[in-house]
């Protein structure tokens, strides 16, 4: 991260359903939002699980980005933080298009995938 960066911060919150299917859930100043977005200059979203998802055991492990519109997957970085309770995904916003970001986390051993929280990029013009 640079100081150039705009600054999002997330908190996700993961459950289980009856289908043990992981549900994720994102908010940003205590209101729920979808956790992806459209962005405008170089930003940083560091997206932390929350004190229930940790002590259920949740971990990020990755993310897993795509081209969905245009070609600005390659505008995309990532790097999982505090013993894997933050992950910090970087977007250098050099080229316009949508992204496909999937969160990779693991619960007791086992691997969970979040649904796409589409991220956007834009110019600023």
């Amino acid at each position: 991260m640079n100081n150039n960066q705009e600054l999002i911060h997330f908190t996700v919150k993961i459950e289980l359903d009856s289908n043990d299917s992981a549900n994720f859930t994102y908010f940003r100043d205590g209101k729920e939002v979808s956790g992806g977005g459209v962005v405008r200059t170089e930003t940083a979203g560091i997206y932390t699980l929350e004190p229930t998802t940790i002590t259920s055991g949740f971990l990020f492990t990755g993310a897993t980005i795509t081209n969905k519109k245009g070609d600005c997957a390659g505008d995309f970085s990532y790097k999982v933080s505090d013993d894997s309770q933050s992950i910090i995904i970087i977007d250098s916003n050099e080229n316009n298009g949508t992204v496909c970001l999937i969160f990779n986390v693991e619960c007791n051993g086992k691997a969970y995938e979040s649904a796409d929280p589409q991220v956007e990029n834009e110019d600023i013009f």
